[in-house]
């Protein structure tokens, strides 16, 4: 399985917020579980689209203003909320925003939405791990594929792939 969830970043402001969106197909295999009869996303995957898409924009502004290259990395989630199932076919459209970032945290406000109906909020905050000090744990190779993967993911939600 491929946990890359979201299908593409539709715009991203560095510093300051960024939308995207990711269409759950009815063939998902989550759905065969959850539930027979009235399958749903899993709350955990919309809130993990959110922190994907804010992870992408932490990323990104960390990029631009002082050139490192980072991994932001799931750290808490505070104040999520689910108020709408979502369901297969669905495109959930994701938006967040900014809150701060400092030198090994950030934080974002996350919004996801179905036909332009709140399916869900959170305020997110990550580690943000200088992938270059991360390489002094990491040997060549190891660093070779997650700089390769990040360079990958990117290509991908930005339709470049």
């Amino acid at each position: 399985m491929r946990f890359v969830l979201i299908d593409r970043i539709d715009r991203l402001d560095p510093g300051r917020s960024a939308e995207g969106h990711k269409h759950f197909g009815p063939d998902e295999d989550f759905f065969r579980d959850h539930f027979p009869g009235y399958p749903l996303v899993p709350g955990v995957l919309v809130l993990e689209s959110l922190a994907q898409l804010g992870g992408r924009l932490v990323e990104a502004s960390v990029r631009e203003t002082t050139g490192r290259r980072t991994l932001p990395v799931l750290a808490k989630v505070d104040r999520a909320k689910f108020v709408r199932p979502v369901r297969p076919g669905d495109r959930l459209d994701l938006a967040v925003e900014l809150g701060g970032i400092s030198g090994d945290a950030a934080r974002v406000s996350g919004v996801a939405s179905v036909g332009g109906r709140k399916a869900a909020v959170a305020d997110i905050m990550y580690a943000v791990l200088d992938v270059g000090v991360a390489g002094e744990r990491l040997d060549e190779a190891q660093q070779a594929a997650l700089f390769e993967w990040m360079e990958r993911i990117w290509r991908e939600l930005r339709g470049r792939g």
